[in-house]
């Protein structure tokens, strides 16, 4: 995975300033997500059926990105 460019959400239009509290636990969540998403490539080549590997991975990235979103608290239309 690419690393994104640091952000506060003071430049992104509909997000707020992000505390440094803030910014740990999104990264401690991304931290967890792409550990469980190692773990999923790992099952894959020891056999692990590909399609619910292919599920667990898009709700992981659904858990996580409504994880950090419920800490950042975008605007309702964001």
């Amino acid at each position: 995975m690419r690393e994104a460019k640091p952000q506060d959400g003071s430049t992104v239009k509909g997000y707020r300033t992000l505390t440094s509290g803030d910014i740990e636990v999104m990264n401690r969540f991304k931290e967890i997500s792409r550990h469980f998403l190692n773990l999923l490539d790992t099952a894959k080549e020891t056999g692990a059926d590909p399609r619910w590997v292919a599920t667990a991975k898009t709700e992981m990235q659904k858990a996580c990105m409504f994880a950090c979103r419920s800490v950042a608290k975008p605007d309702d239309d964001c």
